[in-house]
């Protein structure tokens, strides 16, 4: 699909969805200064186009229980494409890697971790990490605290 080129109006609907998600259309469209309709066709049309992913809730780990977060760095053995996928589509079946980046270099994927405490992370790690025939390396860093936290693309 090829994608529009984004206008201003796109831009300033873009940058104000950012940071307001559960904006009504008719306050998004006030703020932008056009009416609901052509409006609501432009948020539509910047999810149809790609640039909108979804909405969704931020939520708190810490306040529901999961007091952990790691970053996993993994190197594998083979980084043919069929190990590489097989990798990919692997992690999809772990609750507990919330992201999963491919990296170039020694690492090739980076793994954000959330669980409960360290137990948890004990067994998630021995029961699906080391296992893996294909990983020849594990090493892991513990969040102390998350300084800055932003969600968002610096649209300029």
């Amino acid at each position: 699909m090829v994608k529009k080129a984004l206008d201003s109006i796109d831009l300033k609907i873009l940058r104000i969805l950012q940071d307001e998600g559960r904006i009504s259309n008719l306050d998004l469209s006030k703020k932008i200064g056009m009416s609901p309709p052509p409006t609501l066709r432009r948020v539509r049309d910047l999810e149809d186009n790609g640039y909108i992913d979804g909405f969704r809730a931020n939520l708190d780990p810490t306040k529901l229980g999961y007091d952990l977060t790691a970053w996993i760095f993994i190197s594998l053995k083979n980084q043919n494409e069929e190990s590489l996928s097989a990798f990919e589509k692997q992690i999809w079946g772990w609750e507990a890697i919330r992201e999963c980046f491919m990296l170039n270099g020694e690492i090739d994927f980076i793994l954000k971790c959330v669980v409960k405490d360290m137990s948890e992370f004990n067994d998630f790690l021995t029961q699906n990490i080391t296992p893996n025939e294909n990983i020849s390396s594990v090493k892991t860093a513990f969040v102390i605290k998350n300084t800055k936290k932003l969600g968002n693309v610096p649209l300029d």
